[in-house]
């Protein structure tokens, strides 16, 4: 392995790559081969072979292998989830960051990987108006970063109640209370039961039209019980955008711990892409008294546009998190190894990998000027869309457009069923190649969902987009495309 030529190799890797990216604004957006084809031309090399290869025939063949099945993700028309692009310098970050390979754990082994993750991390909790007490750390994507929280809200409302979950375990514990909004996101059901606290601990109050939590559901609930309380609000409804009425909440949260003890209860704020309302002064009132909340989840990935994995988890009681993570071994430095405190003791894993050059050099391109730019352009950009694919008779917007998130349902031709239209609408989207959505059940109805993330996205993109929903669309239901009413 000492012979490599490391500039060939490398340079190799990185004309592959310069080729991707500069291919992305032209490309089908789906992939072109199904999972099944991938994997019947992996199955077709056989059995791993007895010797070594080189490493520049192991790229060229992964290339080969991979590329029919690589969908355009990256690109200014996925519209899929909640799904952003790379930046440049993010993607020149964490090629480095692959290259160093830091453990990002032990905070004495990697002095540069805890550096760079606190002040990136100070950085971003600045940027976003929260409260100075607030410590954060990085991990793989939202879903760990809910449960991080999570686990620390376990920690503190139980050590209210006079119980060290930590040593005792949940048997015997007094029992918590989940209250979660009707339209949650469906993570945070998985996430309970991984806390071992079980989907029953969860109470669902009623949420509005547009997905918000209603507070006066959200106060009956409380008022329903004694005791350890952990109550998620949502920033961002996974369909809709919308935001919960976080300072009312608080409001109703406060209430409670001014009649129990105030450690009983715990705020936490789902924030996956929803946190980056804070950034723009047009979209900042949408996120309005999420700063009360003791944990926020969010993700580096969606309207940051960083590489996967970028979840973020911030809190304003990093003891109760430094206590809910606490490992010990003769190994591993004790507290206080280094005047920096340290990520690492705050997330579940030990090995991980330095994600702070990533997120470090994503906010040091983009700027608080660039970053509040493009969270007001995606709003106007998901405007754009929505009106312009609700000119046309057939499809409907179902969403208020606050954020960057529209639903669209698509009315099946006569005899058709809804469900079934929408899932063959959706494949021959994909088929078609110039956009990207996916589907969801919104309020009921099947529909499609986009979702604008992607910071190279432009108003042509959009424009194109949504002729091309409008062409295949009309095409399925057998009325012309340049009808009027529709998208020229």
């Amino acid at each position: 392995m000492n012979d490599i030529d490391w500039d060939a190799l490398l340079g190799a890797a990185l004309g592959h790559a310069a080729s991707y990216r500069g291919s992305l604004g032209a490309r089908p957006v789906a992939a072109a081969a199904s999972t099944e084809a991938v994997f019947e031309a992996l199955n077709a090399l056989g059995p791993l072979q007895d010797g070594a290869r080189a490493p520049e025939q192991v790229l060229e063949e992964l290339v080969a292998l991979a590329s029919p099945g690589i969908t355009a993700m990256a690109g200014p028309r996925f519209f899929g989830w909640v799904t952003g692009g790379t930046l440049p310098a993010a993607l020149a970050a964490d090629w480095m960051t692959t290259a160093w390979d830091q453990n990002a754990g032990p905070a004495t082994g990697a002095p540069a990987a805890n550096a760079f993750e606190v002040a990136a991390v100070r950085w971003l909790t600045e940027l976003l108006g929260l409260p100075d007490e607030v410590r954060g750390a990085l991990v793989s994507g939202a879903t760990l970063a809910n449960f991080t929280a999570l686990a620390a809200a376990r920690h503190q409302v139980l050590a209210a109640a006079g119980w060290d979950v930590e040593q005792d375990g949940l048997g015997g514990a007094p029992p918590v209370r989940v209250i979660v909004g009707a339209e949650r996101h469906d993570t945070l059901d998985k996430i309970v039961r991984l806390l071992g606290l079980g989907k029953r601990a969860m109470r669902f109050v009623d949420a509005d039209a547009q997905g918000r939590m209603v507070p006066r559901a959200l106060a009956r609930e409380l008022e329903g019980g004694d005791g350890p309380v952990i109550v998620i609000a949502q920033a961002g409804n996974v369909n809709s955008g919308a935001f919960d009425p976080l300072g009312e909440v608080s409001d109703v949260v406060d209430a409670y711990r001014a009649r129990r003890s105030s450690e009983l209860a715990w705020l936490h704020v789902d924030a996956a892409f929803g946190l980056w309302a804070r950034a723009a002064a047009a979209t900042q009132a949408l996120a309005a008294g999420i700063e009360r909340a003791d944990s926020w989840a969010t993700d580096g990935h969606k309207m940051l546009n960083m590489p996967y994995d970028a979840g973020i988890v911030l809190t304003r009681q990093p003891r109760a998190l430094r206590r809910a993570m606490a490992i010990s071994a003769a190994y591993l430095p004790g507290a206080g190894a280094t005047a920096v405190p340290s990520p690492g003791a705050l997330v579940p894993d030990l090995s991980r990998r330095a994600r702070g050059f990533v997120l470090w050099a994503t906010l040091r391109q983009l700027g608080r000027g660039g970053l509040s730019a493009w969270v007001t352009r995606s709003v106007e950009l998901a405007r754009q869309l929505a009106a312009e694919v609700s000119r046309v008779p057939g499809l409907r917007v179902l969403n208020d457009v606050v954020f960057n998130v529209i639903v669209v349902r698509a009315e099946p031709p006569p005899g058709v069923a809804i469900d079934v239209f929408t899932r063959e609408l959706l494949l021959a989207l994909h088929a078609d190649g110039t956009c990207y959505p996916t589907p969801t059940v919104w309020r009921g109805s099947p529909g499609l969902r986009f979702a604008i993330s992607n910071v190279t996205t432009t108003a042509e993109d959009i424009q194109a987009s949504a002729r091309a929903v409008v062409g295949v669309y009309a095409k399925l239901v057998g009325v012309r495309s340049d009808a009027p009413g529709s998208v020229g």
